[in-house]
């Protein structure tokens, strides 16, 4: 990826550790339990395999309920959040439509997930929403989000964001070069932060 949007490999590291806290911060305004997966944490040789493993993961260590955001919607909220657990606690499964056709957050429960039936999801397509949508039965969060996928995304974001605050889009614009800016934000999230999962109560936040 860091090729494909011009970025070195010092300049992705800054993005990719910039998106994982907006993540992380967003999920600590709702109180929600979360736990993280990265890629190498992952297991399967597919991103379909991947994010079925994890999800089931989840729910046989004892929830009911799982919500499942990527780290490339930064413009989705903690009040999205809350929406989400809500209709999972009221039996409602829920999904957000991306820019490109697929889902930047899936909300499902236990007994509404087919780990068999989600591995023949055609992932990283634009049919995912629509092939989640009709497996799910699902509510629809209200609003399109862009997903981060190449370099055109960054820059609609960073032009449009009006769900973001201004100091994320300028440490956007310098990553990627736009102008120089002095901050005090600190990039560098050590792993062993992610995540500690202290309750088995409530949909948690799978983050990959």
């Amino acid at each position: 990826m860091a090729k494909n949007i011009g970025l070195n490999i010092h300049q992705f590291s800054n993005l990719f550790n910039l998106l994982v806290q907006k993540t992380r911060s967003t999920i600590d305004q709702t109180n929600i339990p979360v736990k993280a997966l990265f890629s190498d944490e992952q297991i399967g040789s597919s991103f379909g395999e991947r994010l079925t493993n994890g999800i089931s993961n989840l729910f046989s260590e004892g929830f009911d309920n799982v919500i499942i955001v990527g780290n490339d919607a930064p413009e989705l909220s903690s009040e999205d959040l809350l929406w989400v657990r809500n209709n999972l606690e009221k039996g409602k499964n829920v999904l957000g439509r991306d820019s490109h056709g697929g889902a930047y957050l899936i909300g499902v429960s236990k007994k509404d997930f087919c780990s068999s039936a989600f591995l023949n999801i055609d992932w990283n397509t634009p049919l995912v929403f629509g092939q989640l949508k009709s497996l799910l039965s699902s509510e629809e969060l209200d609003r399109s989000l862009i997903d981060l996928n190449k370099r055109s995304d960054f820059e609609r974001i960073i032009k449009r964001g009006v769900y973001l605050a201004k100091a994320f889009k300028q440490m956007l614009k310098a990553i990627f070069g736009n102008y120089k800016i002095h901050t005090n934000f600190n990039f560098t999230l050590p792993k062993s932060i992610w995540f500690q999962l202290t309750e088995l109560r409530g949909p948690p936040s799978f983050v990959s």
